[in-house]
């Protein structure tokens, strides 16, 4: 079989400028073209002509060669050129058939159209028909699903029903009955919705919390605050809740929820898992309605409506329940549970917000934006103000500060009360109390003047002052409600209105706050609403008109009251206080509002520093009040009067010489040690180093040389002495107040250096950096305790002073005549001390008596001890005074010593040896100059050397020796054995 002949290509040949073709052409008319001579031109030529030759000679070789390829393809394009027209002819004829069969359709068209719309229009009718018979039954459809809590199908029905009402069935007359009932269905199922969705919100949250506590505090649930849920079966509870669980997830991938509620019966739902497909739900519902924006506006303005609904609720309920009737402070609980119901209020509104943040984007609803839980805190922030303010009673804060008014009376200075006025001022009385049992003293009382002993005074007296000028200590805070009834609010309160209820709250309300302020998100500095109104109210009632107010009008009170000074505490309060030994109620008073300042520093540590501040300045003020009351002791006269022993102790060498002495650094470091663990007692010390005999000795008699050197040469009258026991006493009381209010002060700013809360973490981190107090304010608390205990040392070393001062002033008196018949020959003036004597040991006696009731026995004993050697030297340097000695002086005043000694050792419980020394001494007197030597000699030496002088001088005149020569000789002896050192005896 011969193969078909093969298509030639059809593409173009392209020719280079060297190939034939074209080219060559080109290049031959080139060639010619640049030709100069004939020859050139003929030789191209001849060329052209041999290369034409070749090429002519190839042609007819290729179509011998390919002669029976073209045979073929000659008849091959010959039969299909006669198929193509044939073909041509049939689409013609196809042509001119279609145009016939348009020709035929168009003659039936009319008729069909018509037939058509006839048809269509029956079509619609029936379904408009249809519409308006399920537009019947869409109200009763809606009243059968809302019974059931079928939120869903019924907008789905109302949605559904209102969209072709308004829409294809617009136009239809007769249907707006139907279009108005809808309407009006559609605004009540919203209503029911909202109702539904506050009470998710609010009842059943608030409930849950209430319930929580309940179940905590009591194994028997109360039926008010219980559901009433019967037992279902674990598997129908399983199975309702994975139920549940699907359709919610179904719901968020947006599958029509109408499919997916399967709701029957709430009581099998978990009451997390119910609310949250509840409100779910509901949201979808109001998205359906197109109600978004107005249940969101509603919802925002109705937070603090329903807030306080749920707070009277709750405050109700807590009233009703037996729990609350055994706790100390209901408000705490109270605040705690509201609180607790607040967060959980807010966790559902986050789900609510959620939810309507998705049914927005689904439904692309447009609006004003949503609330926040800024916003819901901001509201439940007023809520908390509004019922703070009830408790705390902040209305009828104005109406008490402006009904006090000032109705104290008039008093003078406290120093003027001190100061013995030549010309008493008569004083003009309002009223009088001539049958009251508390009758003031006489002022003619003799050996009082304006004193009276501390004892006598009657408390009362200190504390109708303190009240007559507004200090309410206790009751500044009480509950008042004057206020017409119509003006006044109505309240349901848990306990009474107090404003000093903020101290039992202010820190569960600061952990409050911080946690609003977090949820908040407010920054550093800029605190919530809540926080600046708990601030603003401590700072300006609580504190300002309250106990800092209450403190200045304390202190405004003691120094014009002139009963201060003159009133102790009672047995009571001193047991309360754990004190052996009366103090001012002045001092006590003073403390007790520094022991109320110490527990509000621990109930509101932010504000410690404000409370010191106030403390310091009043402490101050008392300072200044004790100092005065201390200068109208030891200075109640004239200016032109002077006590000694003040005038001693204002002696910078004797107050520092007394200071460096044994018996007085013992005496104020066993005060600095008290028992740890115990409180601080007046009969609690520890000793220290106990002093040896020999050492106490030489103590004693240092200090009475160092007195009787700075006496000079003149005596001590009775205007310079404080001849009054019961001043004294006051005395002592101020000294002991002084100490113990000193030492309570140390403690207090002791404390204040450790954390002034426990579980400080729980106050915000802003107040925590306020709670630590400044080390510049434990200064200067610490400073004023050193002022207080700076002052009772000033007291202990006047009483010091001032029995050793009377001790100068009854025994070294002006000299008598020391012959025998200057004395009464009578047998009790004889046998009995002398007169100066007898006031003496009196005057000791009753001083002992008075400091064993006033002061500690400690300082009773410093006050006393070394008394007996300033006595024994007093007696001995009387000698130096006597012109002529015998048997009578010597027995007088060894009567004298006896005496002394006598009483000194009934009040130190240890026989007072000095005084032995002084009897010793006036003995050696009777003796003759040889015997004295020999006794110094033999015994060693017990006394000076003018002492001894002076003992040869009189016992040489005794004796009728007046030889110069011989009394020279004698104290050439003296000097002598004087010189050999003697080791025994002690020198007096």
């Amino acid at each position: 079989m011969e193969t078909p002949p093969t298509k030639p290509p059809r593409r173009a040949v392209k020719y280079g400028k060297d190939e034939a073709g074209c080219g060559l052409i080109v290049n031959v008319i080139k060639s010619l073209g640049l030709s100069e001579t004939n020859e050139e031109r003929q030789r191209e030529k001849q060329k052209i002509e041999k290369e034409f030759k070749k090429s002519d000679q190839r042609l007819n070789d290729l179509v011998s060669k390919h002669d029976q390829q073209l045979s073929q393809v000659i008849p091959l394009f010959t039969k299909v050129s006669s198929e193509i027209n044939g073909s041509r002819e049939k689409i013609h004829t196809v042509k001119e058939n279609l145009n016939a069969c348009k020709r035929l359709l168009q003659c039936r068209r009319e008729e069909l159209k018509k037939m058509w719309t006839d048809a269509v229009q029956h079509k619609y009718v029936l379904a408009m028909l249809e519409e308006i018979n399920d537009l019947r039954k869409v109200p009763q459809s809606v009243v059968s699903y809302t019974s059931k809590r079928q939120y869903l199908h019924a907008s789905k029905e109302l949605t559904d029903a209102l969209t072709q009402i308004n829409g294809p069935l617009k136009d239809v007359e007769g249907l707006a009955d139907i279009r108005s009932d809808l309407m009006g269905r559609r605004q009540h199922l919203y209503q029911r919705l909202h109702e539904e969705l506050v009470s998710q919100i609010y009842h059943n949250s608030a409930q849950d919390v209430l319930s929580a506590f309940q179940r905590s505090n009591s194994n028997r649930l109360n039926q008010g605050f219980s559901r009433n849920i019967t037992a279902r079966r674990s598997t129908d509870r399983i199975e309702a809740n994975a139920r549940i669980r699907k359709a919610l997830q179904e719901m968020a991938q947006g599958v029509d929820p109408t499919k997916t509620e399967i709701i029957e019966d709430i009581d099998l739902l978990d009451p997390e898992l119910s609310m949250t497909y509840f409100i779910a739900i509901i949201v979808e519902c109001f998205g359906m309605l197109g109600k978004v924006p107005d249940s969101i506006e509603k919802l925002r303005v109705g937070i603090q409506t329903e807030l306080l609904e749920v707070v009277r609720n709750t405050t109700r309920q807590l009233i009703d329940s037996p729990l609350i009737s055994n706790e100390s402070y209901p408000l705490l609980t109270l605040l705690e549970v509201i609180f607790k119901q607040f967060k959980s209020i807010a966790r559902t509104h986050t789900t609510v917000l959620r939810h309507f943040s998705a049914v927005v984007q689904k439904y692309q609803i447009v609006g004003p934006p949503h609330y926040s839980l800024t916003d819901f805190w901001s509201q439940a922030q007023s809520v908390l103000q509004l019922l703070l303010t009830d408790y705390l009673d902040i209305q009828n804060a104005s109406a008490d500060d402006s009904s006090q008014s000032s109705f104290a009376e008039p008093t003078s200075n406290i120093n003027a009360f001190f100061l013995r006025r030549k010309v008493p001022s008569a004083k003009k009385s309002i009223f009088k109390f001539d049958k009251s049992s508390t009758k003031s003293t006489p002022s003619n009382e003799p050996n009082k003047g304006h004193r009276r002993n501390a004892s006598d005074a009657s408390m009362d007296n200190l504390n109708a002052a303190l009240n007559a000028s507004g200090g309410k200590a206790g009751a500044n805070y009480s509950f008042k409600s004057n206020l017409p009834y119509e003006k006044q609010r109505e309240k349901l309160l848990i306990c009474t209105p107090d404003q000093t209820v903020i101290t039992k709250v202010y820190l569960p309300l600061m952990g409050y706050i911080q946690e609003i302020e977090n949820f908040m998100k407010c920054k550093p500095g800029q605190p919530c609403s809540l926080h600046d109104f708990i601030d603003n109210y401590i700072k300006d009632t609580f504190l300002s008109k309250g106990h800092n107010s209450h403190l200045k009008m304390t202190i405004e009170t003691l120094s014009k009251n002139q009963d201060v000074w003159r009133t102790i505490i009672s047995p009571e309060e001193r047991a309360a206080l754990g004190l052996t030994r009366p103090i001012l109620q002045s001092t006590a008073r003073v403390e007790k509002c520094l022991s109320e300042t110490k527990q509000l520093i621990q109930d509101l540590p932010c504000y410690s520093e404000e409370l010191l501040k106030t403390v310091c300045s009043v402490l101050r003020d008392y300072r200044v009040i004790c100092n005065d009351a201390y200068l109208g002791i030891v200075q109640p006269d004239a200016e032109d009067r002077r006590i000694y022993s003040v005038t001693w102790l204002n002696d910078e060498d004797i107050s520092r010489f007394l200071k460096t002495l044994p018996n007085w650094t013992d005496l104020k470091n066993s005060h600095q040690r008290p028992k740890h663990g115990k409180r601080l007692q007046r009969s609690q010390y520890d000793a220290s180093e106990e002093e040896s005999p020999l050492q106490i000795q030489q103590r004693n008699i240092r200090e009475a040389e160092m007195l009787t050197s700075n006496l000079g040469e003149g005596g001590i009258s009775q205007q310079e002495i404080l001849g009054d026991v019961s001043v004294l006493k006051e005395l002592a009381i101020l000294q002991e107040s002084m100490e113990w209010f000193s030492i309570r002060i140390s403690e207090f700013a002791n404390e204040l250096r450790r954390p002034l809360v426990n579980g400080l973490n729980s106050v915000a981190p802003e107040c925590a950096a306020y709670a630590t107090v400044k080390d510049g304010t434990i200064k200067v608390l610490t400073n004023l305790a050193l002022e207080f205990d700076e002052l009772a040392n000033t007291c202990l070393l006047v009483l010091h002073l001032e029995v050793r001062v009377q001790c100068f002033h009854y025994l070294r008196s002006k000299p008598q005549r020391t012959r025998a018949d200057a004395f009464i020959d009578s047998k009790d003036d004889v046998l009995e001390p002398d007169r100066q004597v007898q006031i003496l040991t009196k005057r000791l006696s009753e001083l002992d008596e008075a400091f064993s009731t006033t002061l500690h026995p400690r300082k009773t004993r410093y006050i006393f001890e070394g008394l007996a050697h300033l006595a024994a030297l007093i007696l001995i340097q009387a000698s130096n005074y006597i012109e002529q000695i015998d048997q009578i002086t010597v027995k007088r005043i060894c009567r004298n010593a006896s005496a002394l000694q006598q009483t000194l050792s009934n009040i130190t419980a240890s026989r007072e040896v000095a005084l032995d020394q002084a009897k010793q001494f006036y003995e050696l007197l009777c003796m003759e100059p040889d015997v004295i030597l020999t006794t110094l000699v033999e015994q060693g030496l017990q006394f000076s050397e003018m002492q001894y002088l002076n003992a040869l001088q009189l016992s040489c005149k005794a004796r009728g020796i007046t030889d110069s020569n011989t009394l020279a000789n004698y104290q050439h002896k003296l000097s002598d054995i004087l010189g050999a050192k003697p080791s025994t005896g002690v020198m007096v």
